[in-house]
């Protein structure tokens, strides 16, 4: 599981709602949560804030044990 779906959890946001905020699109953000896009840098960090994440964007995008 990648650090993002885990706070998207704890935080009880919705992937469809983070795609909305991110200005993302939402198939795009659901491969990228599953490893199957990347997650470019401009495109990170506009999740990131999102988010409302304040550590580096990259580690949203890392693999953590649930």
């Amino acid at each position: 599981m990648v650090r993002l779906q885990l706070e998207l959890l704890r935080r009880g946001i919705s992937q469809r709602e983070l795609a909305e905020r991110a200005h993302v699109n939402e198939t795009s953000l659901s491969r990228i949560i599953h490893g199957r896009e990347p997650a470019y840098p401009k495109r990170g960090e506009r999740i990131a804030r999102a988010l409302g994440w304040t550590g580096d964007p990259a580690e949203l995008f890392e693999e953590v044990d649930a």
